[in-house]
Order: C-alpha cells, then structure tokens, then sequence
C-alpha cells in the first residue's frame, strides 16, 4: 500500500513508467522473495519494497534498457528477502562495521583505502567483460551484486549500500576482496587486461 503513496511522489510520466515496471515484474520480483522467505505475506512485502526503492532510484531505471532494469530488480528483490529472512530469524548481520570510537565518544566510519587495480578499466570492451564475467561467476553472490550495481549499473558505493541494505564500507569491502579474488583466480589473463 505504501508503494501506491510513495507512486503519487512522482511526476506523471514516472508514474507511468514505475506502473508499468511493476505491472511486468510484481510476479517476478514475488517469486524471487517467496523463495527465500517461503511466506506470501512476507513476500508480497517485498514486492511493496523494492518498489519503493525504484521510486526513490527511478533516474536510474528510467535509464536503464530492459536486462539491465531486470537485472537491478533481481539484485534489489534478492536483497530484500535475504534482509527480511535474516530479521525474522534474528541472526546478526555478517558484515563487522569498519568504526572505532572518536574523540566525542561516538562511533565513526573508516574508510577503507583500495588500490587494486580499477574494474572500470577492465571492462571497456565486450570481449574484456565475457572475460571477466566468466571469472565473476565464480565470485559469492554478495560479491556478484555489488559488482552488478556499482560497475555495471553506475551504481555508487553508498546507492549499493542502500540497495543491499549494507553499510558503503561494507560495499568497498566487498569489491575489494571481489577483485582480490578475480586476480587471483583470473591470474596473467585478467592482468593482461589491466
């Protein structure tokens, strides 16, 4: 219900567009939560979420063709359900928050310095990213997704975070071992590529 809120936000034409996004992919995205959470009632919850957060994410859908806006509504339904599922079960988080305690006494974000060699440059051609994406698939889903979102959809650290429901550090994180390991996986034929 709070998507049709949410939905009367938008100009017209979004309006449009979100309404037929939802109408196409609302069994989709269902199927995908109903998997992981086994419950029509928290299922049909994530449908209401993930499109919320096209609403709030809509420049980048709008822009998007239609693999592409799949693929973002799978990463953000997957996420959701996962998110979901690990609050219902009440199993803590796994991603340990890279803080320490300031001066004032509160908690502050580190920022993780990452020097691995840039993605971007990696994928520039089409015959570069059937390489890469042979690699990717063997990278954990966490890895894959924010891989998807931040150098495939254009996605920031911090606008991945909110889609995963993670913190940007826990983002940074993941890219960094994600490259870590398709280094070392991919060995000379991904280091001839950067």
């Amino acid at each position: 219900m709070l998507f049709y809120v949410s939905l009367m936000t938008l100009d017209e034409e979004n309006q449009e567009f979100v309404g037929q996004l939802y109408e196409k992919h609302k069994k989709k995205i269902y199927e995908i939560a109903y998997a992981i959470l086994k419950n029509r009632h928290d299922a049909e919850e994530i449908v209401d979420e993930v499109m919320i957060n096209v609403i709030d994410n809509v420049e980048k859908f709008v822009q998007s063709d239609g693999n592409e806006t799949l693929a973002q509504l799978v990463i953000y339904s997957r996420n959701a359900a996962i998110n979901l599922y690990k609050v219902k079960k009440r199993r803590s988080a796994n991603e340990i928050p890279f803080t320490y305690l300031n001066e004032e006494g509160d908690n502050e974000d580190i920022e993780i310095e990452d020097d691995a060699p840039g993605m971007d440059d990696v994928l520039l051609s089409k015959e570069n990213s059937e390489i890469v994406a042979r690699y990717v698939k063997q990278l954990t889903l966490e890895q894959q997704d924010a891989i998807m979102l931040v150098y495939t959809l254009g996605y920031s650290n911090v606008e991945a975070a909110n889609v995963l429901g993670i913190s940007s550090n826990a983002v940074g994180m993941r890219l960094f071992k994600a490259k870590k390991k398709l280094i070392e996986i991919g060995g000379d034929e991904l280091h001839e590529l950067v």
